[in-house]
């Protein structure tokens, strides 16, 4: 009598295994946990739970679920979503090496797990091989679509540190009054301490400069003397009262018709757009 044996069946065959995938999701996890408590100003304990999908993703990889590419997607593409500008200031600032390290782990590890939830790729146990240069190509997209990088006008080191400060604040600009005697560059650094993004526009001038939560940029400017109003085009923050003036002094100390702050001026002082 022939002996008949079983086969095991193809989807009973053992899947490979997912440690690419599982430290990118515990990596992921870490990177929104640092960026969102520790790097980027004050906590941000809502975003912060974000981290829950990676986690969530881990747990099933390590038990080889098939439904672990859902959290770990949705993960990705929510992070995104949420913190996309914070990602590509921090990307163009290796000069900051904890929020660098952190940014460049999170579209790294994205890009791994963006990559290990396409069937293919899953299948043949490659997804740091095709998700670490996707991963790149995310950040390398991020620096390029939300460019966040310092332009300081021609100000050296020394004295783009000696700038006056302006505070964004929920919801204000402190100071809010603004003015440079003609002739001085317009430079100010701004600097977030509120709990998200806020920014410094100049509709008039078309100047949109975006600071990320506890992050700081600086604006160089050349301006006409005259009076400039500005204010924060995030969201419904104008409407709340986040608004203000700058004012470039001509000759005798009139103000013409534009505004601006000027390097070594006081803040309180203002010039052409360059940001930081």
């Amino acid at each position: 009598m022939t002996e008949i044996r079983d086969t095991p069946a193809a989807t009973d065959r053992p899947r490979p295994p997912a440690a690419a995938r599982t430290a990118a999701a515990a990596a992921l996890a870490a990177a929104v946990l640092l960026s969102t408590l520790v790097t980027g100003g004050a906590p941000d304990p809502a975003t912060a739970s974000v981290a829950l999908l990676p986690l969530i993703a881990a747990a099933g990889y390590l038990r080889s679920a098939r439904w672990a590419a859902v959290p770990a997607v949705l993960g990705v593409l929510t992070l995104l979503s949420l913190r996309a500008t914070d990602l590509s200031h921090d990307l163009v600032r290796p000069g900051e090496p904890l929020p660098f390290l952190v940014a460049a782990a999170a579209v790294l590890a994205s890009g791994v797990l963006l990559a290990g939830a396409l069937p293919g790729t899953a299948a043949r146990g490659r997804a740091a091989l095709v998700g670490l240069p996707l991963g790149a190509v995310l950040g390398l997209v991020l620096v390029l679509a939300l460019p966040q990088a310092d332009d300081t006008g021609g100000l050296s080191g020394e004295q783009v540190a000696a700038l006056p400060t302006v505070s964004m604040v929920d919801f204000a600009f402190e100071p809010g009054q603004l003015t440079v005697a003609e002739g001085q560059p317009v430079a100010f650094r701004f600097s977030n301490d509120g709990e998200g993004a806020h920014s410094f526009a100049v509709e008039s001038l078309g100047i949109d400069v975006t600071v990320p939560a506890g992050r700081t940029r600086t604006v160089v400017v050349d301006l006409e003397p005259g009076t400039y109003p500005f204010v924060c085009s995030v969201g419904d923050h104008e409407e709340k009262g986040m608004a203000g003036r700058l004012t470039v002094l001509g000759e005798g100390g009139g103000d013409g018709h534009a505004a601006g702050t000027g390097a070594g001026a006081d803040a309180g002082t203002g010039g052409a757009v360059h940001d930081h």
